[in-house]
């Protein structure tokens, strides 16, 4: 099979299309997807030049050659003797395991409870851009966060970067389960913005959100602690409630066990959160890290086939175009998705 193989961690010129990779075998819980599209996510940027090495390498239990993409649309053809919920043919999109990954490949194993059936409105390239970014959200806002779908009645939640590719979603999620929702943005970004729900728009060229907004119960942070003062002004506009809640994905646990090894980095990882939270007593202050989810992928389809929640795509690439991809997400002016055509 076809596929984007790194041989070591670098810029953009390690990626490199093999034709000659054996298509992958499956364990007894999983699917084997002919993958149709995948995505790059501005992670996979950082994960290239060796973001997450340390956590990475030791559970794949070799550092190379290694697959990247998260991301999968595509048929099944293959089934593992214990998978009940698919059948061959079945059309289905998935977020692969963060360290595992292998979505930049024509063909894809993936486990039964990673997966969930395409939503029947999109193509294979719009449903690719979709779970990375809806399951990093979900870890976020409901494993993080603690809210329920669908109960954000009175509710305001401030998205951060929402013309992103996970605050693109992640307005449209929350305003599909009732929230007000605002968010912040450059001026060329505006109306896109406005366009998946947004309630009230800051951009951030002209204004401080910290003296618009107020009283919210929600701030879900995409920028994180490398923007000065963004996370002092993010928990500044929060009520001060234990029911408010601060989460980020943007934050120092994976460079800290990098950095320092598996087990002091864990330690001093588990002390900045403890101070941090110390230090926000009376609010929620969480870190939140993407995982697989295939029932909440299902929920999402719902709500796709539903017209609530629509891809953001912003760019579209073939396979052997993936430098061009990576180079151009690393401009930091995506909109939306950076989607493969396998």
């Amino acid at each position: 099979m076809k596929a984007v193989e790194i041989n070591e961690y670098g810029p953009v010129n390690v990626l490199k299309v093999n034709e000659s990779v054996p298509i992958p075998d499956i364990a007894p819980n999983e699917v084997l997807i002919h993958n149709k599209a995948t995505s790059v996510n501005p992670v996979d940027t950082r994960k290239r030049i060796g973001y997450g090495r340390s956590i990475f390498v030791k559970k794949r239990r070799r550092e190379f050659p290694w697959i990247m993409g998260n991301d999968a649309a595509g048929v099944i053809t293959k089934i593992g003797k214990k998978v009940s919920k698919f059948n061959i043919n079945d059309e289905v999109f998935s977020a692969l395991s963060g360290y595992k990954q292998g979505a930049w490949a024509e063909f894809v194993p993936v486990p039964e409870d990673a997966a969930a059936k395409k939503p029947k409105n999109l193509s294979f390239e719009e449903a690719a851009s979709i779970p990375y970014v809806a399951l990093t959200t979900w870890a976020a806002i409901v494993d993080r966060g603690g809210q329920n779908p669908g109960e954000g009645a009175g509710k305001k939640a401030l998205v951060h970067a929402g013309s992103g590719g996970v605050g693109s979603f992640a307005i449209q999620l929350l305003k599909a389960w009732g929230w007000y929702v605002a968010t912040t943005c450059s001026t060329r970004n505006v109306e896109l913005v406005k366009s998946l729900g947004a309630d009230e728009v800051v951009d951030y060229t002209k204004d401080d959100f910290a003296k618009i907004l107020k009283d919210y119960d929600l701030v879900y942070d995409t920028i994180g602690l490398n923007v000065t003062g963004n996370e002092i002004k993010s928990l500044s506009i929060l009520k001060q409630s234990s029911r408010a809640v601060y989460v980020s994905i943007v934050h120092p646990v994976v460079n800290s066990l990098d950095h320092y090894g598996l087990i002091l980095g864990a330690l001093k990882v588990m002390m900045d959160l403890t101070r941090k939270k110390i230090m926000n007593r009376g609010i929620g202050y969480h870190w939140a890290i993407f995982k697989p989810n295939g029932k909440a992928l299902d929920l999402i389809r719902e709500y796709i086939e539903a017209g609530k929640i629509k891809p953001v795509i912003d760019r579209k690439y073939n396979i052997q175009q993936m430098t061009e991809a990576h180079k151009y997400i690393e401009t930091g002016h995506t909109r939306g998705k950076v989607v493969i055509k396998i």
